[in-house]
């Protein structure tokens, strides 16, 4: 017998599996991963939930309605999974359930969101639509500083906006702190040099969108942005010094540059002691080192399993208010990944971490130096300054950068995975 639709059933099916849907629904999860900061500004913690809830919804019935497109079998690499479910089950020995449920649901939910546009549009898609959100966003972002820091002289307060364009003292835009600003701006250079480089927009858009987000790098005045801003020069050199190579160079170049690294990461922490003490000068640095010994502290009191996930820190749950109450100051991270992830999932969960990362930089690396197209050294690079950036910020393991851990994780398994079919 024959299967019968009504009309309605019909239209719904060709709206949701219509590729502008789909190119329009990847604008606005990426909007809304990037834009969390203003999101929860003017909507308030329960309009960005409500909004992130309708975009599933709406997702949901996107992947429905494309199911014969989507790649189902790398829709979810398996050191993803694997971190994921150990990061669920801390909810079982969480020394805060009700905030660990809240962090859990965030963390899903923004991973849901990344591998759902992964699964349905290809990488240069991908970057396409990063780079159109990312141009309004700095756009906008300079607008409202040069009305905070020129028009008005007064700051923004509710988006957190300082209104230091003129001071120089760094400028926050819509990101909530002047780091978050600068590796945005970063990122959005990586993309914009992707998109000239791969001839996907025309080079009138290309050579402003480059120059507007280098401007932004600067003006975002952050010490950690410089440093992995420099990090990030230095790799996409020895990429197209490597791509140029023929395979047996290229891989011997490989093994020496990582034995190099090596070695001068020992070096490092064999006089550790001595590089703080020179770098104890900083007030931000000795800020972040007594907030980073009392991390320190914590994680060890539960070494294996952890606190329990949380995410973005609970200011009035404890060990929390502990570690805010003895740095001096009120912060929602531990402004490092790597001590973040082992206080809260425990050195077990550090070490699926560091799975997880390692192999989506391996496999985005390869990429990279091995295919003809320039796409490839999007994901390396970005990787790159979300891991490096990480060292002093934890901005990597939840909301924006999350999303993008996410997404890089998902579209280097899809590209080079031993589950790819053909």
């Amino acid at each position: 017998m024959k299967e019968t639709h009504s009309p309605a059933a019909e239209a719904a099916y060709a709206f949701f599996s219509h590729a502008r849907f789909a190119q329009a629904l990847s604008l606005i999860l990426i909007g809304t991963a990037f834009g969390t900061h203003a999101l929860r500004a003017l909507l308030g913690i329960a309009g960005l939930t409500a909004l992130i809830a309708a975009e599933l919804v709406l997702l949901t019935l996107m992947l429905i309605a494309r199911r014969r497109v989507v790649r189902w079998n790398v829709f979810v690499p398996i050191t993803l999974a694997v971190f994921l479910a150990w990061t669920i089950a801390s909810w079982f020995w969480s020394y805060y359930p009700r905030a660990t449920a809240i962090g859990l649901a965030s963390q899903l939910s923004f991973t849901a969101l990344a591998l759902g546009i992964s699964a349905s549009r290809d990488t240069i898609q991908l970057i396409r639509a990063v780079g159109d959100v990312l141009r309004v966003l700095l756009a906008t972002s300079l607008v409202l500083e040069i009305i905070a820091g020129v028009l008005i002289d007064s700051p923004i307060s509710f988006l957190g906006i300082k209104g230091n364009l003129v001071s120089g003292d760094g400028i926050q835009g819509i990101f909530g702190s002047r780091n978050a600003f600068m590796m945005i701006s970063l990122i959005a250079v990586i993309t914009f040099f992707v998109e000239w480089r791969t001839q996907s927009v025309s080079r009138q858009l290309a050579f402003w969108s480059l120059t507007g987000s280098a401007v932004c790098v600067l003006l975002g005045a952050s010490p950690v942005g410089y440093v992995t801003a420099l990090i990030v020069v230095l790799l996409a050199g020895f990429i197209a010094v490597l791509r140029k190579m023929e395979p047996g160079l290229r891989r011997g170049t490989e093994i020496a540059a990582v034995s190099a690294l090596g070695v001068v990461m020992l070096v490092v922490w064999t006089i550790r002691n001595s590089v703080l003490e020179w770098l104890s000068g900083s007030p931000v640095l000795q800020y972040r080192l007594a907030l980073w010994s009392e991390e320190l502290r914590l994680a060890k009191m539960k070494l294996l399993e952890g606190w329990g996930w949380v995410g973005l820190w609970p200011r009035k749950t404890q060990p929390f208010t502990v570690m805010n109450s003895s740095s001096g100051d009120i912060h929602n991270s531990g402004l490092n990944i790597y001590l973040d992830v082992w206080l809260q999932l425990g050195i077990v969960g550090l070490a699926l971490f560091l799975i997880l990362i390692g192999f989506a930089f391996v496999r985005s690396w390869t990429l990279a130096v091995t295919k003809k197209s320039e796409l490839y050294i999007w994901a390396p690079l970005v990787l790159s300054a979300l891991l490096v950036s990480g060292l002093a910020e934890s901005a990597a393991i939840t909301e924006w950068g999350w999303f993008l851990v996410v997404l890089i994780v998902a579209r280097s398994s899809a590209e080079l995975s031993w589950r790819r079919t053909e």
